[in-house]
């Protein structure tokens, strides 16, 4: 049988998400935005995107390179750069998830990175990988470590690289990789989002159409105890984070995770007056 994706209504409650979550490791959730925060961020977005080349300027790695595409811009920093952004960041579904997911395993989580993603024409697929492999030195078993969701700006479809993903591949042993019958394409109206573990294969999919470009807005949770992928510290300015809600300043690093990440041996939320 030919896998899928299942899907869900935004107004679904956590408890069904997390557990067809559990089961496949990616689901799509329709109107997952409102209509409002939908055209919030992609006003709060347009003109920054206009201005930034694709590809990566700085790139940690050569192979990163061909892993973030050529024909795409990213952009981080995003809770500096949208206001909606930090509202979403507190969406119900999406911190339910990480609740259920990640509180077991630490005593806070962690916004890991951000980013706008837009995939221009001629973009080919990035490759199959699991976010989670950033940390691949933690010993096996892990735990869940990462939670996440891609935020359609834009209509997702086959042709114009829709995110691809190996429904539960998150079960697989990790040196399994996934062959094209099993790996489908997660097609949405733009508000919906893929809502997927970080153990789950998936990639940004090719772009073959001549003129549309496939916006999407990318946010993750991370275990409060490693290290997380965006240095927020950095991309969003202090004086930015002093305006957020206190939730939001906390899942940005401020709240010290027990006796990690203190300042004078204290609370970072000091720093915010």
């Amino acid at each position: 049988m030919a896998p899928s994706l299942a899907r869900l209504d935004g107004t679904a409650d956590c408890a069904t998400l997390c557990e067809v979550l559990s089961r496949d490791g990616a689901v799509v959730v329709e109107d997952a935005l409102t209509p409002t925060q939908l055209k919030g961020l992609n006003g709060d977005l347009d003109r920054i995107i206009a201005v930034t080349p694709p590809g990566v300027a700085h790139p940690t790695e050569d192979d990163m390179v061909a892993f973030f595409g050529q024909s795409t811009i990213r952009i981080d920093g995003l809770p500096a750069k949208s206001e909606t952004f930090t509202e979403v960041m507190l969406s119900p579904l999406l911190c339910g998830v990480a609740d259920h997911f990640l509180l077991p395993h630490c005593h806070d989580y962690l916004f890991n990175t951000g980013q706008l993603i837009e995939i221009g024409p001629g973009e080919t697929a990035q490759r199959l990988h699991r976010d989670e492999d950033v940390w691949r030195h933690l010993p096996a078993p892990k735990p869940h470590v990462e939670i996440e969701a891609m935020f359609a700006l834009s209509d997702f479809t086959a042709a114009n690289g829709a995110t691809q993903v190996a429904p539960g591949s998150h079960l697989w042993p990790s040196d399994r990789e996934a062959e094209p019958a099993e790996i489908v394409q997660a097609e949405m109206k733009a508000g919906s989002a893929l809502f997927y573990l970080g153990s789950v294969l998936h990639g940004g999919g090719a772009n073959r159409t001549d003129n549309e470009r496939r916006r999407g807005m990318f946010l993750g949770y991370v275990l409060g105890w490693l290290r997380t992928e965006e240095n927020s510290f950095l991309s969003v300015p202090l004086e930015a984070v002093r305006s957020m809600p206190v939730r939001v300043q906390e899942l940005l690093g401020y709240k010290a995770h027990r006796a990690m990440g203190v300042v004078d041996v204290g609370s970072p939320m000091k720093l915010l007056g």
